[in-house]
């Protein structure tokens, strides 16, 4: 039993690490699809107080594909640097869960940074709302309920799919 929960403790941490890398330390509250690059996402961009970067004519209309994919890279090997690190205090025998909490810490950190100065798009969007997600699970009492709660479930879902049609396989 103990070996099961560490292990969902462990994929999860490491999911959120590495999504963490990739995004902004604030979300954006909705994020326009990216095929829609119409007056009302131009709207939204250009009113909404957490935009990544100067107002434009919208998340679509600015994204920068090549900034996408070398953002997600970036994001990837945060993950997986995260993995690594939890997987070897798992593997110590001691608690993991400061290993953990210092996981996911790097990954909303990380994420942060990376997604500081980036032009606004769907990646930057995703990767922020992720990282800042988190944050939150890595301050939670209950970093197991954290992670598996609605919000870092459905931020993890859309930094993957963003990452994905950059041509980056995270699977945070």
């Amino acid at each position: 039993m103990d070996h099961a929960r560490l292990s969902t403790v462990v994929l999860t941490c490491v999911s959120v690490l590495a999504l963490a890398a990739c995004s902004k330390a604030e979300p954006v509250p909705t994020a326009a699809p990216p095929t829609s690059a119409s007056a009302a996402p131009s709207a939204s961009a250009a009113d909404s107080p957490a935009t990544t970067g100067p107002a434009t004519t919208g998340p679509a209309a600015a994204a920068d594909p090549a900034a996408d994919k070398k953002l997600c890279t970036a994001a990837k090997k945060i993950a997986t640097t995260t993995k690594t690190d939890v997987m070897k205090a798992a593997m110590s025998g001691g608690d993991p869960n400061p290993a953990i909490k210092k996981a996911y810490t790097e990954m909303a950190t990380g994420l942060a940074k990376a997604t500081a100065d980036s032009p606004a798009s769907e990646a930057v969007t995703a990767l922020g709302a992720f990282g800042a997600a988190a944050g939150r699970v890595a301050t939670a009492p209950d970093m197991d309920a954290a992670a598996s709660g609605p919000e870092f479930q459905k931020t993890s879902a859309m930094a993957n799919a963003a990452c994905k049609k950059a041509g980056v396989d995270i699977n945070f």
